[in-house]
């Protein structure tokens, strides 16, 4: 008996995969004013005729060349072409791995402050050197927060909240901080000065 084809696993309602689907499907049908989950307004798609053009500006040659495919994935679905000629990549001047600065940010619980290091780990796609969740009740070493920060990290610990911590190289830490002051639910956020990685 032949074996049956596999088809991939819908994603789940609520993950990345499943926004960024919807969100071309908005595109397919015409109404490409929607900003991307992802890339957010630094991307933008116009559908004319039978041509889908992508101009803007994306992080990385991975990000372009990954909305490449998606369009293409999508030609036949009202139109025949993709233009990418105007999706550049973001000129970078920073160099990465230099230094490493923590991101800090208060959540009323455990629960939200897991939900927004999920979100943050998706959206920004970065691989934190190092991440913690502290809840009440908990220690606060030297090792996992800056000592400029630990007063207030106790101060947070101590009204109940839970908070997160990012290590991150600092070439990534505007995005991250931004992710966490605008788009979670962080009573207060903030960004040590950058430092030397550990070894």
């Amino acid at each position: 008996m032949a074996a049956r084809a596999q088809k991939d696993p819908a994603p789940a309602p609520d993950s990345l995969d499943a926004l960024v689907a919807a969100w071309w499907e908005t595109v397919v049908a015409g109404a490409a004013d929607e900003h991307h989950p992802i890339h957010g307004e630094q991307l933008a798609v116009r559908l004319d005729g039978d041509e889908l053009t992508l101009s803007g500006e994306v992080e990385t040659k991975r990000d372009r060349d990954e909305l490449v495919r998606q369009a293409r994935k999508r030609i036949g679905h009202g139109f025949s072409k993709v233009d990418a000629s105007a999706l550049k990549v973001a000129r970078r001047i920073e160099r990465h791995g230099l230094l490493d600065q923590t991101v800090i940010a208060a959540f009323p619980n455990r629960e939200t402050a897991s939900l927004a290091l999920k979100f943050v780990l998706e959206r920004s796609r970065i691989e934190p050197k190092r991440h913690q969740i502290l809840s009440p009740g908990d220690k606060v070493s030297p090792r996992s927060v800056p000592s400029d920060f630990e007063e207030d990290v106790n101060r947070h610990l101590a009204n109940g909240r839970s908070v997160l911590i990012l290590q991150v190289d600092e070439t990534e830490v505007f995005r991250v901080r931004g992710l966490l002051e605008e788009d979670t639910r962080s009573q207060w956020t903030v960004a040590a000065p950058p430092g030397v990685p550990d070894v």
